[in-house]
């Protein structure tokens, strides 16, 4: 499985950040919040297909970004630390 970084702008009416969450929720099972609107995630796939399954929610003014990420570092997170460090472990 690789890290992904996934970022994005709700710019329309919908989604709403709780559908957006809910719809990263379905989509894959180990993530967290790491940041407002900045989510990470294991996928098995590319960054283009995790980008194709994500963007199925979103409208034409809304805006996403999905990195692949092989390190990380940080001070203070939303998303569980101790979780989010053995994923980039795991895939070290």
């Amino acid at each position: 499985m690789a890290n992904y970084v996934i970022t994005y702008d709700l710019n329309g009416p919908r989604p709403s950040h709780k559908e957006m969450d809910d719809h990263l929720r379905k989509l894959v099972a180990n993530r967290g919040r790491v940041l407002e609107t900045v989510w990470w995630v294991e996928y098995p796939g590319t960054a283009a297909q995790l980008r194709d399954q994500v963007k199925t929610i979103l409208g034409k003014e809304d805006l996403l970004l999905v990195i692949e990420a092989k390190s990380a570092a940080w001070t203070k997170l939303l998303v569980d630390g101790p979780v989010f460090k053995t994923a980039f472990e795991r895939a070290a």
